[in-house]
């Protein structure tokens, strides 16, 4: 994790493959399996390997590091290939667990939230995470 010393904006990186190796023995073994039992019931090298890709695309920011960024102006989430950035008025609520904080754009919990909602892991940074995200977003649940 690099943090930033400035107080207007935080940034941090978390790469779970890395950071939890129980977890990732679990999830690399629950990929073998699937492609193996992919393989036993088709016998296709090609969808062997299909389903292995859909996997891994699906799982791609537990096997990639994730960077994020929170600044005055929103919060930006960069992973491979892809950079997100919200403003602070996207968000009405936020919630906090022991491994990260969600912010979501629904006042109330919706279903629509692992949807709309934005995932922020915590990176052994939760405290000044909670802070910084509580100054900014009204709702807390």
């Amino acid at each position: 994790m690099s943090q930033n010393e400035n107080p207007d904006y935080l940034q941090w990186s978390v790469f779970p493959f890395l950071e939890d190796t129980r977890r990732s023995t679990v999830v690399v073994s629950i990929v073998v399996a699937a492609a193996a039992a992919v393989h036993l019931a088709f016998k296709d090298v090609f969808l062997t390997m299909l389903s292995i890709g859909i996997l891994v695309v699906s799982l791609h920011t537990f096997f990639t590091k994730t960077t994020y960024r929170l600044a005055e102006d929103g919060v930006t989430v960069r992973t491979v290939g892809v950079k997100t950035f919200k403003t602070w008025s996207a968000f009405k609520r936020y919630s906090a667990d022991g491994k990260g904080v969600t912010l979501s754009p629904f006042a109330e919990p919706s279903r629509l939230d692992p949807f709309r909602s934005v995932r922020l892991l915590y990176g052994g940074n939760r405290d000044e995470v909670v802070a910084f995200i509580s100054k900014r977003v009204g709702g807390h649940s």
